[in-house]
């Protein structure tokens, strides 16, 4: 460059600065071959060996100038087509390679333009990266030279992603990751600096990140990165006790980023604990606070920030990488633990406490410890006592399901009045998963014949002398009544199943709290009993229900002291068609009666045809097995049924089983040769012949 054309330069650079808002952009448009032949001249001094370093030094002087005025014409739309298409790219990303000497004014002006260039401009987008535009501001980035080149180089890579993932998915293959990790290190950064602007680089660095995390390549590669330590770092220092307004917005970001990649990668849920991160998390939930004195926006984000990590927290211990490294942490359990007794005015710590706890505990190991060791069960029981909260409770209800299950643990929860503390719970048709985990608690509890003492309390209520608290089976069998979901009432069936098989398992003049088997056992041979179990048998896809509906029905038929009447309500069934019960729509409290139209256990239509229960039908439909669904032994019992049944008839009822029974079983037998039955079936099948001669 002359010296001519240097004085040329910095006079056109000197006028388009002076003009008007309003005349800069179109001027810069116009004068834009001049601004590019002067840079390559400035480019040319630079590079060539024989000037002096007054020389160069001026040439970079003018560049920066020059770029800067670029930069600025490029904070509006219509000029970005042209300095996209002028060569200016090129020169900039030429002009940061050549910057070794580390003048940091020029990198400065250099990640302006270039940010700027890529602002809602896909075409700049992709030739930033077909330039090298990636790597001269990841390079910036690494060298950490200083605040506004990080800033610059930060919202350089912001802008050419936002919206564009070509962009992000280079920024991942060049390790861009890992280089941003050290800009959100709260060491490297923020405590060296804590003003403004290191807030702004790392802000845009999250930003940055953001944009990684939404394509495929960045969720796949940031478990294998620094990426997740310095952002629960980050995490920490952003919500320290001196925290200001600022540091706020960066913790919305780095809570955003760890909640979208923690819930969805169990390999970052691994990093959390096996880099023992995990306590840092649990940390911000249980100490953090808002800044001093700040906005009510602020307030509200610090809820909704504990919201999504308490939601990291719990699927972290989801993991079943994580279960065992967890449940060996003394310290981590015991803390889950004293959450539970934190009292309603942190219910957000016993949600989180029950719904980890319940993760963990998905072993029978597991469950054991926790109620034999820890003794987890006194704790769940009183947040039910306390907590009007649904979410906790549904939270303590998961829990309590899980731990129900091994033998082991039954009495000791029984004991503990869940029962009674859970029945309520039947009744909130507005959340049906709580409703269906009580059930779940109810079916565990009942399962084991060992155990009477939770089957009376389910039948009786926790105090059978109360006789104004609706019983927790009263308030089971109108759920299955009225709930239209097919899962809470089969499950809810199953727990009547329970319910027989145990009182039947034992003498009829057996005492359980001072009262008989036999007074229990006319508590449940009634008709609200004995329908659910046709139901299932006639309507349930699963031979598997259908079978536990016949062993209850069978039971239930053949007993003679169970009977609160004449007749046997099983045999009416069996031996006539009867319709079903339509559903009654009981009045509910003022609380729930206001979202009982979106419920999803709302009772059917009353002015529907009355449904018909042919439960012979269903019967011999199992024993013929037209369709192939049905096992042997599933067969064998439905006969089994047939054959108690009729033999405990008599009447018109034996005489109804004789006229309809064998015309469709005793094919069977005739045409043995053709369709061979295994010996026990035919065994069965003669059976209930026999018993109808």
């Amino acid at each position: 460059m002359t010296e001519d054309n240097a004085n040329q330069l910095e006079e056109l650079v000197k006028q388009l600065k002076q003009l008007h808002i309003s005349e800069f952009d179109h001027a810069v448009l116009s004068n834009l071959p001049n601004l590019i032949s002067g840079l390559e001249s400035c480019k040319n001094i630079i590079c060539d060996n024989t000037t002096t370093i007054d020389e160069k030094e001026k040439a970079w002087s003018q560049v920066v100038e020059t770029v800067e005025l670029l930069a600025n014409a490029a904070k509006s739309d219509h000029p970005r087509d042209s300095l996209g298409a002028s060569g200016a790219f090129e020169l900039i990303v030429a002009f940061m390679n050549l910057n070794v000497n580390n003048r940091p004014r020029v990198d400065y002006q250099c990640l302006r333009a270039l940010a700027n260039f890529c602002i809602t401009h896909d075409v700049n987008r992709q030739k930033f990266i077909d330039i090298g535009g990636i790597d001269v501001a990841l390079n910036c980035l690494k060298q950490k030279k200083d605040l506004e080149t990080i800033r610059a180089s930060s919202a350089t890579l912001l802008n050419a992603g936002l919206n564009y993932n070509n962009v992000n998915v280079g920024i991942v293959n060049k390790d861009g990751l890992n280089i941003l990790a050290e800009i959100l290190d709260p060491e490297h950064v923020l405590k060296k600096y804590d003003d403004e602007t290191a807030r702004t680089c790392v802000y845009f660095a999250t930003r940055v990140i953001i944009n990684l995390i939404g394509t495929a390549e960045g969720k796949r590669e940031i478990g294998k990165t620094k990426i997740i330590t310095s952002l629960v770092q980050l995490l920490k220092y952003s919500s320290r006790e001196d925290a200001v307004d600022d540091d706020v917005d960066i913790l919305e970001n780095v809570v955003e980023i760890l909640e979208t990649v923690a819930l969805e990668s169990d390999e970052v849920q691994q990093i959390l604990v096996r880099d023992e991160l995990f306590t840092y998390l649990l940390d911000f939930l249980e100490f953090s606070k808002p800044p001093l004195n700040c906005e009510q926006r602020i307030i509200k984000s610090y809820g909704s920030c504990k919201a999504a990590v308490l939601k990291v927290i719990v699927s972290t211990a989801m993991s079943d990488s994580n279960m065992e490294p967890l449940f060996g942490d003394d310290v981590i359990l015991q803390r889950f633990l004293q959450w539970l007794n934190s009292g309603p005015e942190r219910d957000d710590l016993q949600m989180c406490s029950a719904l980890s706890l319940g993760n963990l505990a998905r072993s029978d190991t597991h469950c054991t410890k926790l109620v034999h060791q820890f003794k987890i069960g006194e704790p769940l029981a009183n947040v039910l006592k306390t907590s009007d909260n649904i979410k906790v409770q549904h939270a303590v209800i998961s829990v309590l399901k899980n731990i129900s299950l091994p033998v082991e643990n039954k009495a000791i929860i029984g004991s503990l009045g869940i029962i009674g503390l859970s029945a309520p719970l039947l009744e909130k048709d507005t959340v049906q998963p709580v409703e269906l985990g009580v059930v779940g608690i109810l079916k565990h509890l009942s399962s084991s014949q060992n155990n009477i003492s939770n089957s009376v309390k389910i039948i009786l209520g926790e105090d059978p002398a109360d006789t104004e608290t609706p019983t927790p089976l009263s308030r089971l069998l109108s759920l299955i009544k009225r709930t239209d979901e097919i899962p809470v009432r089969s499950e809810g069936t199953r727990v009547l199943v329970n319910l027989v098989k145990n009182l039947w398992s034992e003498l009829p003049d057996t005492e359980s709290g001072g009262i008989s088997m036999k007074t229990l056992r006319q508590k449940l041979n009634k008709l609200e009993i004995v329908e659910p179990l046709v139901v299932m048998v006639i309507e349930s896809k699963y031979p598997i229900l259908q079978n536990e509906g016949i062993i209850a029905l069978t039971i239930l038929s053949m007993d003679d002291t169970a009977k609160t009447g004449e007749s046997n309500i099983t045999l009416d069934f069996l031996t006539s068609k009867k319709e079903k019960t339509p559903a009654v729509v009981e009045e509910q409290s003022n609380e729930e009666s206001t979202t009982a139209a979106s419920s999803s256990s709302a009772p059917p239509s009353q002015s529907s045809s009355p449904q018909i229960l042919n439960l012979l039908n269903a019967i011999t439909d199992i024993i013929l097995n037209e369709k192939n669904t049905y096992p042997d032994e599933i067969r064998s019992n439905a006969c089994m049924f047939l054959e108690k049944a009729s033999k405990a008839s008599s009447g018109h009822q034996k005489q109804y089983l004789r006229q309809n029974v064998p015309p469709v079983i005793e094919p069977l037998i005739k045409n043995i040769e053709q369709n061979p039955l295994n010996n026990r079936l035919e065994a069965d099948i003669k059976k209930v012949l026999k018993s109808l001669d």
